[in-house]
């Protein structure tokens, strides 16, 4: 009975080393966002299609004949208002913004970049 005792006495420390070690290398690091610089003038063409090359269309998702919208450079503009994606009335409820924010797009942008777009369509959505 005394070695079965010390058996689990034994089993039982070591558990309990075991644990305290694994607890203690846990250890929670916050990462700062990085501060979001958007510039006094946003143009369509050099600053939001870049975006949509970058993401959007190398993929092939929203290139030419893919799925809509298109977002070339040459039809993404109008596509965009098409289909009712941006709203300059309320921006936060631009349907762009929220797929690149909380959607399904979610992924194929950065904080950054959906900032940049949410300011582009604060600032009227010009097609410049």
């Amino acid at each position: 009975m005394k070695k079965i005792a010390l058996k689990v006495y034994t089993v039982v420390a070591f558990a309990a080393i075991a644990f305290t070690t694994l607890l203690s290398g846990c250890e929670y690091e916050f990462v700062e966002p990085e501060p979001v610089v958007i510039p006094t003038q946003i143009s369509f063409s050099t600053d939001i299609v870049p975006i949509f090359n970058a993401s959007c269309n190398m993929s092939g998702c929203h290139s030419a004949g893919a799925i809509a919208p298109e977002l070339t450079a040459a039809n993404a503009y109008g596509n965009l208002f098409q289909l009712n994606l941006i709203n300059t009335a309320d921006p936060q409820s631009s349907k762009l913004y929220k797929l690149i924010t909380t959607g399904s797009m979610k992924s194929f942008a950065t904080n950054a970049q959906a900032q940049l777009i949410l300011a582009w369509i604060e600032k009227g959505a010009l097609n410049n």
